[in-house]
This record gives C-alpha cells, sequence and structure tokens, in this order.
C-alpha cells in the first residue's frame, strides 16, 4: 500500500508520515526533501531556476538563496508557478519511480506530499491522510518555526487549499490541533485499520 500524506503548513503533517510510516513499518519519502535535494548545485532544479530567472535567487556562490526563493513563492503567484512548472515534473517522476520499486518488492511507502491537492496526485496513491489543525494553531506553529510574522504566516496558510477542503477529501483525517498523545491514537488506529 502506498499512504499518501498531506495538510496545510504548521498542520504537522512530516510528525504524522514518520510516526505512521514507523507504526507501518514502512519507509517514509517526503517531497520537500526532495524538491530540497532537486535545488542543490548541479541538480535538475537548480538548472531549471537558473534557466527561468538567471541570478535572481542565487548568491556569489552558486547556491540558492532559499529564504528570499520561499519569500518570493509567498508573495508572487507567477514566480510560484513558474517553480512548481520546473520541480513538480521533477518531484513527481522521482516519487512514481521509488513507488515502483516498493511495489515491485510488495512493500509499502508513506510519502508526504504537501500539495498533494494542489497538483492533482491523488490517483497516485492507494490512500490519501490528511493532517488537520485549526487555522490559528497551524499560524502559530509556523511563526515559532520559521521565526515569521504572524502576518507571514497567515500568508503562507492562506497559499494553500483550505485544511476543510482537502479533509472532505482525504480517505482519512488525522486531527492535530490537540495534544500529541491524541494524535498518536489516531495514528496507531489508522495504522492498525490500513494493516486489516
Amino acid at each position: 500500500m502506498i499512504v499518501g500524506v498531506t495538510g496545510g503548513m504548521g498542520a504537522g503533517k512530516s510528525s504524522v508520515a514518520g510516526l505512521l510510516g514507523k507504526r507501518l513499518k514502512f519507509d517514509v519519502l517526503n517531497a520537500d526533501i526532495l524538491c530540497r535535494d532537486l535545488l542543490q548545485q548541479k541538480m535538475p532544479g537548480w538548472y531549471g531556476i537558473r534557466e527561468k530567472w538567471g541570478d535572481r535567487f542565487f548568491d556569489q556562490n552558486g547556491n540558492i538563496e532559499r529564504p528570499v526563493l520561499r519569500q518570493a513563492l509567498f508573495t508572487d503567484p507567477v514566480i510560484r508557478q513558474g517553480v512548481e512548472l520546473v520541480l513538480h515534473p521533477l518531484v513527481r517522476q522521482e516519487i512514481i519511480s521509488r513507488v515502483a520499486e516498493k511495489r515491485l518488492n510488495m512493500s509499502g511507502m508513506v510519502v508526504e506530499v504537501p500539495l498533494l491537492f494542489e497538483v492533482g496526485w491523488q490517483d497516485d496513491f492507494d490512500w490519501i491522510v490528511v493532517v488537520y489543525a485549526e487555522l490559528e494553531c497551524c499560524v502559530q506553529r509556523i511563526v515559532s518555526r520559521d521565526l515569521v510574522s504572524l502576518e507571514g504566516g497567515r500568508t503562507a496558510v492562506s497559499a494553500q487549499i483550505s485544511l476543510e477542503e482537502k479533509a472532505l477529501r482525504a480517505d482519512s483525517v488525522i486531527e492535530n490541533s490537540g495534544s500529541f498523545a491524541w494524535t498518536i491514537l489516531q495514528i496507531y488506529h489508522l495504522a492498525r485499520f490500513l494493516t486489516g
């Protein structure tokens, strides 16, 4: 079984994906980490960004200045769309390749894809889990984690499909606004359900 885990920024996707993978004894693949790897010097994503925007997002050593690029992604829809056109096909191909390997070996995988519904990849997975948290809870987590203003946190959250809409499209929802013990309990129940 290939499980896709998604949700909004600050909802706790990575924690849930990691715990679910551990409970199911599945490898966990994170699309954000794949993006990061693809943006390393001389990697396909790095070349794609350079080709599209020249030196705009690069430091003097030729590395992508992530904070500058991240800010542009949240504030400029044209840049966000351009970066997505560069990275999403590369990430999807990598996920498909790794999933095919797992299917060949009759083993499972948990794949964390923050923009799973936004990019239309829902049919790539056997089961989709949305990690849900209340809006202000997500904003506070982003503010603490990324050291941004409240306004910056709200802008980041509003750049994605609402968690309510994602939850309605999911096979399962993990509610992660409250105590982590409650989240763990839900993950254990879901893992038991998925393994029948």
